[in-house]
């Protein structure tokens, strides 16, 4: 079986109160997320999990507060040697706008994504709309698929829904053990729940992501994905601006 490596590609910082990634937890408190794709190395095939997204165009999903570029999609690739016509999958945890924003530019990639994922994008709820737009999804070839599957030797998708109707991990085999990529937007500190929240509230063993469209579900995946990973990746950790690679 082959062995790879993780490596996160920050495109950005997004403001966002940390409530988002903790339901009803950290309101008022400001974190940074990291807007991120993932080149996965070590493989035949040049594979991504997300594409994130580039700043100008996508102002109008996110007003409260402005995402700040670290890098444009293309650069980031440039730096691992690859331009978006060399991508030959790309793994789509969810369809909303920071992680599929660049894929249209991967012109050569099968998009691998679940099926009721894209449903949902194509004809979202009023109450998510927001979240997603529907012009990054043209152009694209979609694949989808329906629950857990695998997509190369040591790659395969988790249907972990909750945060979106069909949000899916990643786990991918490592010389580690197995890394999960979370396919909801999380922090570390969604997995990791606080004392004084332990002590109220006993039962939460993790966070449900403050974004949701199903909070039980959501809880319950974020929980799936802690006990399966050897390596766990929460998609926008802030820390991934600093990490070159995984393991």
């Amino acid at each position: 079986m082959a062995e790879y490596e993780i490596v996160p590609l920050v495109l950005g910082r997004l403001p966002i109160d940390k409530s988002f990634m903790t339901y009803l937890s950290g309101s008022g408190t400001q974190i940074a997320l990291s807007v991120a794709s993932f080149y996965i190395k070590g493989g035949d095939k040049n594979i991504l999990v997300d594409t994130g997204a580039p700043v100008k165009g996508t102002e109008k999903y996110w007003s409260i507060e402005p995402m700040s570029e670290i890098q444009t999609f293309e650069e980031a690739l440039g730096k691992q040697g690859l331009k978006p016509k060399d991508i030959d999958i790309v793994i789509q945890t969810h369809l909303h706008w920071d992680h599929v924003a660049n894929t249209a530019k991967c012109t050569r990639a099968k998009a691998i994504v679940q099926e009721d994922e894209l449903r949902f994008a194509l004809a979202p709820h009023p109450v998510e709309a927001g979240m997603y737009g529907v012009e990054y999804l043209q152009g694209i070839d979609f694949q989808p698929v329906r629950g857990d599957a695998d997509i190369v030797d040591g790659i395969k998708v988790l249907l972990t829904p909750g945060h979106t109707p069909g949000s899916q991990s990643v786990a991918i085999e490592t010389t580690k053990g197995t890394a999960i990529i979370a396919g909801f937007c999380c922090v570390r500190d969604t997995f990791e729940v606080s004392p004084e929240d332990m002590q109220a509230i006993p039962s939460w063993l993790v966070y449900t992501p403050g974004i949701h469209t199903d909070a039980l579900a959501a809880f319950d995946n974020a929980l799936r994905i802690k006990g399966l990973a050897d390596i766990l990746v929460p998609n926008h950790e802030p820390e991934l601006v600093e990490i070159e690679k995984i393991p």
